[in-house]
């Protein structure tokens, strides 16, 4: 199997199916015959999995859906690699819709690399009427590698975006497995694939954005208020990464340090204490103060770990899993 393409879902019976659509075409495009989808429902209450079965019983590429009682999307990822069979993994999220020339720009960019290499490309947004946030639409190449230490003088967190990531197995192998304490459905709602990024930076593999493999992000975020919670939840999420990272390798918080000293720069100059991420405004001391509660919540997590790995050991969710097509 040339490419398993892994989508993490949770009560979205509405948008699911477009999302799975994109998947199919662009694999019947480039990889016809050598392509899989792997579907991961981490507890729909709706009829989600009803959609899924009904489209895949349609569906000319092999679809697996998998059932993920432990919570999170990041148990979710984990469960689906392990089932993969696909010499390359992409990730995506259900209320995204890969270009029809995803696979092939996919695997046209692994045929030059020399080198280990996570790569993500540009997200648009796919309702023009949505918030313009969950994008990333530089036109320009970017690598980050440790050796360079490209994290020192560039955001390595916001290098790509999870829901447009793609791999070699043996790659993923060598990065590790996405820290279930983190992400969509935990008490840390974010970063999950940020925190895989830097986990590969630490592995030596090389991380690279390309403008050509494109994603279509559905988000369906219109108000304010729904932009401001997102972004507090990045916020959490990013309080965390600096937490676990700080003695790791610190140049993968510079950007926290950076972001201290402009909040206490416009405080002491009476300035308006406001920042733009991309083109959605966001207050930054509610950024830092929210990146605080993130760095507690994870170590209280380590802290409540490790006293219960003192006692018994830890007792993971049953799974189940069922193929469709």
């Amino acid at each position: 199997m040339k490419v398993s393409v892994i989508v993490g879902t949770k009560n979205r019976a509405h948008i699911i199916a477009a999302c799975l659509t994109s998947i199919a075409a662009a694999i019947s495009k480039s990889a016809p015959g050598d392509g899989e989808i792997i579907v991961v429902d981490n507890g729909s209450t709706d009829n989600t999995t009803l959609v899924i079965q009904n489209w895949a019983a349609t569906c000319p590429v092999p679809v697996h859906l998998l059932f993920q009682l432990s919570a999170g999307l990041s148990a979710s990822r984990n469960y689906a690699m392990r089932v993969a069979q696909g010499d390359f993994f992409v990730f995506t999220d259900d209320d995204c819709r890969l270009s029809e020339d995803y696979i092939h720009d996919l695997l046209r960019h692994d045929a030059a690399d020399t080198e280990p290499v996570l790569r993500g490309g540009r997200v648009e947004l796919g309702d023009p009427t949505d918030l313009t946030l969950s994008i990333k639409t530089s036109p320009d190449l970017r690598r980050w590698c440790r050796r360079l230490r490209s994290a020192k003088q560039d955001n390595l967190g916001a290098a790509i975006m999870g829901c447009n990531m793609a791999l070699r197995r043996e790659v993923a192998e060598r990065i590790g497995p996405f820290d279930e304490r983190i992400g969509q459905g935990t008490t840390i709602p974010a970063v999950e694939d940020t925190d895989w990024i830097y986990q590969a930076y630490l592995a030596g593999v090389t991380v690279e954005y390309v403008p050509d493999m494109v994603v279509y992000h559905h988000h369906g975020r219109k108000l304010q208020s729904e932009g401001d919670k997102l972004f507090a939840s990045y916020a959490i999420g990013n309080g965390a990464l600096y937490a676990k990272y700080l003695f790791k390798d610190s140049d993968l918080c510079r950007s926290f340090v950076r972001d201290v000293e402009r909040s206490i720069r416009q405080f002491i100059s009476g300035q308006r204490n406001y920042f733009l991420i991309g083109n959605y405004g966001f207050y930054l001391h509610v950024w830092l103060g929210n990146c605080v509660v993130g760095a507690i919540r994870y170590l209280r997590l380590m802290v409540s770990e490790r006293l219960r790995s003192w006692f018994k050991p830890p007792v993971r969710g049953e799974r189940r899993s069922a193929s469709v097509c």
